[in-house]
């Protein structure tokens, strides 16, 4: 069975490809869906706080996340770090993965990146949807700021195509996934980082779902919070994913690509259902495409 990354973005300012493709082959993973990058560079995000935030989010004050969450954002829509603005990008740029998965083929798929609040959305999939490599669209209601209902016209798209549809959702009326899966029935969807900023509260209904997935994506996770999801979800409902460039990084500041698969490798299951988790689920969104 091969390891497929199914969340990964293209963001050679911090990892190029020929790092990227030395990594994957020294950890062993076969295959990786690469997403645009969507804002500039990020430093390393301290484990302490990363800590404070998980607990924040399980517990009865995670209203308060969203609090938090709103001052790292500026009037502009951008990141703010401490003193420093991260640029957010509006139109992440899908040429830059096109040409990855191009002279790659054998190791990326890709995600199309779509954002309706900047209008660029079902026009820009028609361009790439008949690309080859590319399994379905990401969305990110969180950073780009718009209500899940905006994007029902590409989820629709996305239903008509059999394209799956990557999303990382926000507070509020930016995290309402259920607009999208109640209105397509059909709809394939995978959320982000284990549906943050909604676990534990979204696993129940995910796991009853065939159609829906989580990824186990990004520093927002512990391995300790990845069983925990295995627990609720279950291994059917569960994909391997990094997040990279982002989060973990060797002894020499390299990023890690053995950290998350540490995890699921790790995990108190048997060798069949760890395979699944590792690659056998996104294998079978790559199979719907070929």
């Amino acid at each position: 069975m091969p390891v497929i990354d199914v969340h990964a973005h293209l963001e050679e300012r911090m990892l190029d490809i020929p790092a990227m493709l030395r990594q994957l082959d020294a950890r062993g993973v076969d295959r990786v869906a690469l997403i645009p990058t969507m804002l500039d560079p990020l430093p390393a995000t301290p484990e302490l706080l990363l800590s404070a935030l998980r607990k924040l989010i399980l517990s009865r004050a995670h209203p308060l996340a969203k609090r938090i969450n709103d001052l790292t954002l500026t009037r502009e829509g951008d990141l703010r770090l401490g003193r420093k603005i991260f640029k957010i990008y509006a139109r992440p740029d899908n040429q830059t993965v096109a040409r990855a998965i191009a002279a790659h083929p054998d190791r990326f798929h890709g995600w199309i990146f779509l954002n309706p609040r900047a209008g660029v959305g079902v026009e820009e999939l028609e361009r790439w949807r008949t690309t080859p490599g590319f399994l379905g669209v990401k969305l990110h209601p969180h950073w780009h700021g718009w209500r899940i209902e905006e994007a029902l016209p590409i989820a629709r798209r996305c239903e008509e195509l059999g394209f799956a549809i990557l999303i990382h959702l926000g507070f509020n009326e930016r995290g309402v996934w259920r607009t999208l899966a109640d209105a397509c029935p059909k709809l394939r969807i995978i959320f982000a980082h284990a549906g943050i900023p909604h676990w534990p509260r979204m696993w129940n209904e995910v796991r009853e779902d065939e159609r829906l997935w989580v990824d186990v994506s990004g520093p927002f996770l512990d391995e300790k919070l990845v069983r925990t999801a295995l627990d609720a979800l279950g291994p059917e409902r569960v994909m391997y994913g990094t997040d990279a460039p982002y989060g973990f990084h060797d002894a020499h500041g390299d990023y890690d690509y053995g950290a998350i698969k540490g995890w699921c490798e790790r995990l108190p299951l048997g060798a069949e259902s760890i395979d699944r988790v590792l690659g056998g689920n996104a294998l079978s969104l790559i199979d719907r495409r070929t």
